[in-house]
């Protein structure tokens, strides 16, 4: 009776390792589909473009503390590596014009209040805290060395932080 038993749990086995790894991978791909990430790492073709999806032009963000999401079309979000034409990352630029920091030149890294680096997952989405106030937030994309492209070209929203 106990060889029957064994070897009913044996057969099960394999059955039950490949659902449960079914189940991670779904899981996975649901997660980074529903966070962006996939689809932000999608191969590069077309016109490339940034546009922001929140917070939109004159919006009043009703908190200090919100999600900026981004979206980006025919360009391959990448992390920080060695520059390869159609792909890099994003830095949103807080208060300051695009034109401040000139197409090629390096956006520094070390000035947190004006620059912020969307180099790593989630490369779409961060979350900032601004006081009460009128900001303009400019997205600006980056090759793999943080030098500023003019393609994909930057896009700016101006909007009321007022909770």
């Amino acid at each position: 009776m106990m060889d029957i038993m064994q070897t009913s749990v044996e057969r099960s086995k394999p059955r039950l390792l490949r659902r449960r790894a079914f189940m991670r991978l779904l899981g996975l791909a649901f997660g980074l589909t529903a966070t962006g990430a996939l689809a932000a790492c999608a191969p590069a073709t077309g016109e490339p473009e940034i546009r922001f999806i929140y917070p939109q032009q004159g919006v009043r963000v009703p908190s200090t503390q919100f999600t900026v999401q981004l979206a980006v079309r025919n360009f391959r979000l990448v992390r920080p590596a060695a520059p390869r034409p159609g792909e890099g990352h994003l830095h949103l630029f807080i208060n300051v014009p695009a034109s401040d920091i000139p197409d090629g030149q390096i956006i520094p890294l070390d000035q947190k209040d004006k620059y912020i680096h969307l180099g790593a997952p989630p490369f779409t989405s961060r979350v900032l805290t601004l006081p009460p106030g009128v900001h303009t937030l400019t997205a600006v994309m980056a090759d793999g060395l943080h030098a500023k492209l003019a393609v994909p070209a930057p896009v700016s929203v101006t909007f009321l932080v007022q909770p």
